[in-house]
């Protein structure tokens, strides 16, 4: 059990790649923290976990409120007293024309995908710090293969999550804390990739693929790999050549 004796901490987790990764942390011994919006998705992504024998804990909250993020950290260590693996998995999509795309639209998914990531991670990186440990795990996205028509916001959006990832690294170094994000390669099958690329049905990649690379990175040490962006298909590809 390579996570044995770890808390982790997964926002989004209600579903697609947030459930997958926190089933995949919850099947290596991990204790689950598992926040979404949707109470009932995220009460039963609790209940997988502790079918798979493991303590733990679902809370509803939404990323883009600071109060609901602050109370999430406190709830987590109030029932665990520790927090050892954090994942920024919480997303929307938007695929729509830049010059049709609403404020709001805009707002809505830069608060979810960006606002949301630094908040997450801000609440959780002094608990962190005094640990003098630490694996931030934040969800990118394959940024070649969207550079499309139609996913400007939403690629602005994810750049700035990979830019946070990349410098963020640097701070965090010296406290053996290592901050990676962690991508599909591709179109995974999520209900959000459904939604916004209708048109793709083959070729669509299970999450749990990028749940196992996930996972490579939530088990590392102190001052393991940090500030990189890795390709989760192609990574699980190059462990089992």
């Amino acid at each position: 059990m390579r996570l044995d004796g770890r808390v982790a901490l997964l926002t989004g987790a209600g579903r697609g790649l947030g459930r997958a990764m926190a089933l995949a942390f919850a099947r290596e011994g991990a204790r689950i923290v598992a926040a979404s919006r949707s109470e009932d998705e995220v009460a039963e992504t609790a209940w997988l976990a502790q079918e798979l024998g493991r303590e733990s804990l679902a809370v509803v909250a939404d990323v883009r409120v600071q109060a609901q993020v602050e109370q999430l950290v406190e709830a987590a260590l109030a029932t665990f007293g520790q927090l050892d693996v954090l994942v920024t998995s919480a997303g929307i999509g938007l695929r729509k024309p830049l010059v049709e795309t609403t404020l709001d639209e805009w707002d809505a998914l830069h608060e979810t995908l960006l606002k949301g990531t630094f908040l997450t991670i801000q609440a959780v990186l002094p608990v962190m710090i005094e640990q003098q440990r630490g694996n931030i795990i934040t969800l990118a996205a394959p940024l070649e293969k969207i550079n499309v028509p139609g996913f400007s916001v939403y690629c602005a959006a994810k750049y700035g999550v990979e830019g946070l990832t990349i410098a963020l690294a640097k701070e965090t170094r010296r406290y053996g804390i290592n901050v990676n994000g962690i991508h599909p390669g591709g179109f995974a099958d999520t209900s959000m990739v459904r939604s916004t690329v209708p048109e793709v049905r083959s070729g669509l990649l299970d999450p749990a693929e990028m749940a196992e690379a996930a996972l490579e990175l939530a088990v590392q040490g102190p001052r393991g790999l940090t500030g990189k962006i890795v390709d989760g298909h192609k990574a699980l590809k190059d462990s089992a050549a």
